[in-house]
Order: C-alpha cells, then sequence, then structure tokens
C-alpha cells in the first residue's frame, strides 16, 4: 500500500492501533488495484507467453525447451516485484489444466464436467428461485451453446409471467426445453483460439424472438467454432424485420467480440443484401446508427455457399421457412437520374 494510504485502514486491538501494510482482497477496489499491478508487472510477458487475471497465473509455452525459459522469465519478474507464491497451488509441464473454470490444451478450450453435471443434475424447477439458479448455471456455457437463448426463451417467459411467488407455473414447453437443454449440454463442442493474422468468419441467425451469431475459423478444410454469441429480443426488437434483426446480431456480437474483430479480418457470410443496406445513403434510423458502429471493424461480406462441419448443420438456418410470418427485405438498386 502506499505509506500515506496505511493510516487509512488502521485498526484498533488489545495490543494498540495497527495498520496494513500490503492491500487486502477485502478492501474496497482492491481486485482492481491488484490487476493493474500484475498488468503492469507482466506487461512485457502478457499474451506472448503468460496470461494474467487476478491472483492466477498461466505460463503458456509450446515446447519443453520453453518452459524452462518462460518460468526463468516469470521468476525474475516475481522476484523483481517482490511477490510470493503458493507451492502447493503452483504446477509445472502441464499439457491440459484448468483456468477460470474452463479447461484448456493445445487443441482448445472445453467446458470443465463439473459445470456439465451441475446442470444435468438438477431436478425440474418447483420455485422462482430454482428457475434463477438454472439461468445462472447456464450462462457460464453460453459461449458453447449454440442458440442459447431461443433454447432459454421458455425460461424467460416463465420469470417474467411470475410476478409473484405464488404464481409460478412450470409449463410442459419449459420442460420440454429443459430435457432439450441437457441433451445439448452433453454434446458441447471445443472451442478454438484463433492465431496470429487468421481471417475469421461469422454466421447470422434471426428468429421471431432471438437472435444468434457464431464465431468460427476455418482450418483443413473444416470450420471449427470459437464463439457462441446468443441474446433474446426485447419490446419493439421483436417486430423489426429480418433485415434489422440480422443487423442487430451482427452489431451485438461486434460489441461481445470486439477484440476478435480489431485483431483480424472478419468475413460475415450471408445470403442477405446487409452490405448493400448499410452502404445505402439513404438508410436512415437505427440502420444508419448501426452502419456507424459497424464501420470500425471494416467487416468484408460474401455470400453464402456450401456449409463445412456438423456445427453450422445444428445452427440455426439464416433464411426462416417458407411457412414462416417473416418477409425478406427486398433491396431496391437506385435508378439512374432521367
Amino acid at each position: 500500500m502506499a505509506k500515506e494510504d496505511e493510516e487509512k485502514t488502521s485498526f484498533i486491538t488489545s495490543q494498540g492501533i495497527f495498520c496494513y501494510s500490503k492491500m487486502l482482497f477485502g478492501l474496497k477496489n482492491a481486485g482492481a488495484t491488484y490487476q493493474r499491478l500484475v498488468d503492469k508487472a507482466f506487461q512485457k510477458q502478457i499474451g506472448r507467453n503468460l496470461e494474467a487475471y487476478v491472483d492466477d497465473l498461466v505460463i503458456k509455452s509450446c515446447t519443453e525447451q520453453e518452459i524452462i525459459r518462460d518460468v526463468e522469465e516469470t521468476f525474475r519478474t516475481l522476484k523483481k516485484i517482490n511477490m510470493k507464491l503458493n507451492p502447493k497451488k503452483c504446477t509445472f509441464g502441464m499439457k491440459e489444466g484448468v483456468f477460470l473454470g474452463y479447461k484448456v490444451n493445445s487443441d482448445g478450450l472445453t467446458v470443465c464436467l463439473n459445470k456439465v453435471e451441475a446442470v444435468l443434475s438438477l431436478p425440474y424447477p418447483k420455485c422462482l428461485k430454482d428457475v434463477q439458479r438454472l439461468n445462472g448455471k447456464l450462462a457460464s456455457l453460453n459461449r458453447f451453446l449454440s442458440k442459447s437463448a431461443e433454447r432459454s426463451l421458455p425460461f424467460f417467459k416463465t420469470l417474467k409471467k411470475c410476478t409473484k411467488k405464488r404464481d409460478f407455473q412450470w409449463t410442459m414447453e419449459a420442460e420440454a426445453a429443459f430435457q432439450q437443454m441437457k441433451e445439448s449440454i452433453t454434446e458441447l463442442p471445443m472451442m478454438v483460439a484463433p492465431q496470429e493474422k487468421e481471417e475469421l468468419i461469422i454466421y447470422l441467425a434471426a428468429e421471431k424472438e432471438a437472435i444468434s451469431v457464431v464465431l468460427m475459423t476455418e482450418r483443413d478444410g473444416k470450420q471449427i467454432p470459437i464463439y457462441f454469441v446468443s441474446r433474446a429480443l426485447r419490446g419493439p426488437e421483436i417486430n423489426y424485420t429480418l433485415m434489422e434483426k440480422l443487423v442487430l446480431a451482427l452489431v451485438s456480437a461486434s460489441k461481445r467480440l470486439k477484440r476478435y474483430l480489431q485483431a483480424h479480418t472478419v468475413i460475415v457470410i450471408t445470403d442477405q443484401p446487409i452490405k448493400q443496406m448499410l452502404s445505402n445513403p439513404e438508410v436512415t434510423g437505427r440502420l444508419l446508427k448501426w452502419s456507424f458502429e459497424l464501420e470500425e471493424h471494416g467487416i468484408q461480406y460474401r455470400p453464402r455457399t456450401s456449409v463445412k462441419g456438423q456445427i453450422l448443420v445444428d445452427f440455426i438456418v439464416e433464411r426462416p421457412e417458407d411457412n414462416s410470418e417473416y418477409t425478406l427485405m427486398e433491396y431496391k438498386e437506385e435508378l439512374p437520374d432521367p
């Protein structure tokens, strides 16, 4: 702690008045202060051979020779800032480990089994608190779960209708969605991390009450998922046209996945004229606002052809069925002046 701030942490004991010389995690803003310390101390390593989140440090190396070099560099930094480690919590030379609740290895990122089992072992909700607990557990799996918002709509509706605890009703629709959710969770895909300067792909999907996005990369002729983004539509958003919902999905994904869009070339695969619509000089209202938000990323658009991989086969189709109440927006080309 800064010398001038030590007296602010003073407390009285039977032996006298004491104050802290080191900041405790129980103090306000201690976590943020400690994170700034770690970021500053390891600024030359973070992103290169080390990742840090508060007090969790992970040294990442590609070969056995690099492990020794990276560990030595990390220890030199720790010694320089006089930071101590607990040997019982340190492990070296791991090919697979758990970091921030996810299982990480050289192939990619998977969900820890205890998170999956926590949902599978849940009985059907019997009260409002059980539904809230279920939604909380599913929140940690949303990145791995395709169209999670659409799957969770029956749960959201149950909460919306339940203004009082005694009004709670677990419907057949919610029970069917609950069982389908459990089946989906048992087959969650592995996520990969994008490589430097790798070209990324985005697929969009829109339904009546939910929008979904999947960020992918193509390797060895296969498209592998990196991140699933999904959210339910609220209020007037439900009445948006299909085109507006797709653009809204892209805008939501650009905010959620900003770190990916800033570091990589991103291509949106779509069979809708999104690019022409956003670049139309006559566009106004929310579409004009969204076009400004998307301009900073330099997103490219390509028509959708064949689908590569089961992940996309299971993903929501972008174009609704023929019997859907949606009508596709027609893009009118500008005619030359008479």
